[in-house]
């Protein structure tokens, strides 16, 4: 079911994409001669008002077939200096109709993206996230690089804000790091109740392309849940317990319990604190050297808000999405992993199947709001990709109409198809590092 589930949601993402088309043509009154829902063999057909409404067998976004659309490729064939068209065709339209025509299929997936973030900022949704407290990363893996312990960032520090914007749970300060690669911000930090002030040079993760300073949210040793037959079942563990040492070593977060328990054999006191009091007992660890203990962090809900408030929230969370993702794309050219960083059609439709799955396991609003969620996060990449100026993508269709309009003269059809060439060659060059990418992907997942 998670390709079906991904394959639907890509499918409503390109149908939106194709009804923007569809609703500017018959605005600027260019007959639109089929409107297919899906793709492949029509299932069922009715014609309206000149337009032949299709429902085709593949469920696979859809289509929007213009009057004239073929024209170009006629004077190509007939190598004729200008393309003609009748005054209701594609070629026949004054060319900002024509531009207008196709900026109205990626605004359509913005407008899908503003309408998805104004629903989730209606229905709200659960998140778990712990606090703001740090732990340094070296301290739990000694070959990686911390940013945050070079600008003198100490393990317990509280992160109150960065770049004065407040940052009171852990994922308030993954976002804002993860948003500014290469980027220095500035932290206000609680260190035992003295307020302390820090600039940090976020690291570039070429793997993703996000930026990291070195750091990992502080979780509490507080027991959650107990693997029934586990080492710490038998030891006589439970929910609730806060364990405080380990054979003579003191345990403050999870982090200590995991340095504490390495390499260890055999049996060894574990002393915790239940219901207020002081407990010991002895635990014997499996094989694979696992407690059989679950630690998990706090539930939070996000803010709700009525409609007309949701509306201007689901606008700002479009633009700052939109502005994150144009930032991704530069870091392309500061040697980002493009095998990691760009995915292609079948990743793509794998994670939202998957994000589909696990978000309704969960309840039904969680699972609109994660598909919600990242169907717009896709539409706002289509929306960027689209409009880039390379020819056969809307962006180049809006070029030429409006090297057209000021030239007050048509393009010469040859001119065009060497254009196209090119164009076709950087989608055939992104679609093969896309493929590769994914085929990484699913050889190593």
């Amino acid at each position: 079911m998670t390709f079906v589930y991904g394959i639907l949601g890509l499918g409503l993402i390109v149908l939106v994409h194709e009804t923007g088309h569809f609703v500017a043509a018959k605005i600027t009154g260019v007959k639109v001669e089929a409107f297919s829902i899906g793709m492949g063999p029509v299932l069922l057909h009715k014609t309206v008002k000149g337009t032949d409404f299709r429902l085709s067998l593949i469920p696979l976004g859809g289509y929007c077939a213009m009057k004239g659309e073929k024209a170009f490729q006629e004077a190509l064939n007939n190598n004729e200096d200008h393309i003609t068209g009748d005054k209701d065709s594609f070629y026949g339209v004054h060319p900002l109709r024509r531009a207008f025509i196709a900026f109205c299929g990626p605004f359509f997936n913005v407008l899908f993206a503003v309408v998805a973030f104004t629903v989730i900022s209606m229905v709200g949704y659960d998140f778990y996230s712990a606090d703001n407290r740090i732990v340094i990363a070296t301290e739990v893996y000694e070959d990686i690089e911390s940013a945050a312990e070079k600008a003198g960032l100490q393990t317990g520090d509280r992160i109150v804000s960065i770049n004065g914007e407040p940052t009171p749970l852990f994922s308030d300060i993954s976002q804002a790091v993860s948003a500014a690669p290469e980027e220095t911000l500035k932290l206000v930090i609680d260190r035992n109740g003295r307020t302390l002030f820090f600039d940090v040079t976020t690291i570039l993760d070429k793997s993703s392309g996000a930026g990291k300073i070195g750091i990992m949210n502080w979780i509490d040793p507080i027991v959650a849940q107990v693997e029934e037959g586990s080492a710490a079942a038998t030891a006589g563990l439970l929910e609730g317990d806060r364990i405080i040492q380990l054979d003579g070593t003191g345990i403050k977060n999870i982090y200590d319990l995991q340095k504490a328990v390495k390499n260890k054999s055999g049996s060894f006191p574990i002393e915790y604190i239940r219901n207020g009091q002081t407990r010991t007992t002895s635990i014997t660890l499996n094989e694979a050297g696992e407690f059989g203990i679950y630690f998990s962090t706090d539930i939070h809900h996000t803010e709700t808000y009525w409609f007309l408030p949701a509306i201007w929230q689901g606008l700002k969370e479009t633009v700052n999405l939109t502005g994150l993702t144009i930032k991704s794309i530069g870091l392309l050219f500061k040697g980002v992993d493009i095998t990691q960083a760009v995915s292609g059609p079948a990743r793509i439709t794998k994670m939202i199947g998957e994000t589909a799955e696990a978000g309704f396991k969960a309840g039904f609003s969680t699972g609109v709001v994660s598909v919600l969620n990242f169907l717009a996060l896709i539409s706002i990449s289509l929306f960027i990709m689209n409009l880039l100026p390379i020819p056969i993508l809307d962006g180049g269709l809006i070029l030429f109409a409006v090297i057209e309009f000021i030239r007050k003269k048509q393009i010469k059809p040859k001119v065009l198809y060497y254009v196209q060439f090119i164009g076709i060659g950087l989608i055939v060059i992104l679609f093969v590092i896309a493929l590769f990418s994914d085929i990484n992907y699913f050889i190593h997942n």
